[in-house]
């Protein structure tokens, strides 16, 4: 999982440690069940993506015509 830094547009109170790394499981729980509960969508969002094919290549008309 990459980390990214977000700027949040309010404080977060301090918190001692222990209720900081509670806290911290907290969202990891919640993330957790919400990656689980929507893992059959977003895995067939992927294979779709990967399914897409781009033609990336010049039509075949332009490939053999001269340019000059």
């Amino acid at each position: 999982m990459k980390h990214h830094t977000v700027i949040l547009p309010f404080v977060l109170p301090r918190l001692t440690d222990k209720a900081a790394s509670q806290f911290i499981e907290l969202l990891r729980a919640i993330l957790d069940a919400t990656e689980h509960h929507y893992a059959a969508q977003v895995h067939r969002y992927h294979q779709r993506q990967r399914e897409i094919r781009y033609d990336r290549t010049a039509p075949p008309s332009t490939l053999t015509d001269n340019p000059f």
